[in-house]
């Protein structure tokens, strides 16, 4: 199947709407866009021109790359020295563990508070304002959407679209599939795609 054209016009409506101050049924101005794994190119592709249209609309919106956030957080770990290198080779599944507790918070934090001048800080944010996350494929294994979305769940009010490789598991559109290796439910954000 290829890229979901009608899925997408229909998530630029929801956010035009947003904007204005319709609230979604969800109760929060989240979105979730699911797509498959191997359409990433097209995807930040469409999503590129979808922010210059809002842009050009004048609705304030920034672009997150998650891949390039989590690089960030990961140089101030000490997991990307020669130490954190041996005990990657050594102890992989310790180090993924480890990892998947602190990252989620660690990525949610900044995603709240703003980071290094890569984007501003979702705390503070009305709905009216357009904050759309990408490359949410860097972050597998160590953390999942879900757990993210949650823990800026009534910090933010921004809009809120997450670009989701995956698949959609359930009728209900409650239960996705990451990169179509894990699967993870937010029940209040709105999916569309997949």
């Amino acid at each position: 199947m290829p890229w979901d054209k009608k899925s997408f016009e229909e998530l630029r409506e929801l956010i035009k709407e947003s904007v204005k101050g319709k609230s979604p049924p969800t109760g929060v101005p989240f979105y979730i866009f699911v797509y498959k794994p191997d359409e990433e190119a097209i995807c930040i592709k469409q999503f590129n021109k979808l922010v210059n249209e809002l842009k050009n609309d004048g609705i304030k919106t920034q672009v997150i790359y998650l891949g390039q956030l989590l690089a960030y957080l990961l140089s101030e770990l000490p997991y990307l020295s020669q130490k954190g290198r041996e005990i990657e080779k050594d102890q992989r599944e310790e180090l993924r563990r480890e990892l998947s507790k602190i990252l989620p918070e660690k990525i949610a934090n900044a995603l709240l508070t703003g980071f290094k001048n890569l984007f501003e800080p979702l705390t503070g944010m009305r709905q009216n304002t357009v904050t759309i996350i990408l490359r949410s494929g860097a972050l597998f294994p160590f953390a999942r959407i879900s757990e993210i979305l949650a823990l800026l769940e009534g910090k933010t009010h921004s809009t809120l679209v997450v670009a989701f490789p995956g698949t959609v598991l359930k009728a209900e559109r409650t239960i996705l599939k990451f990169l179509n290796e894990t699967e993870g439910t937010y029940y209040r954000a709105k999916v569309l795609g997949g």
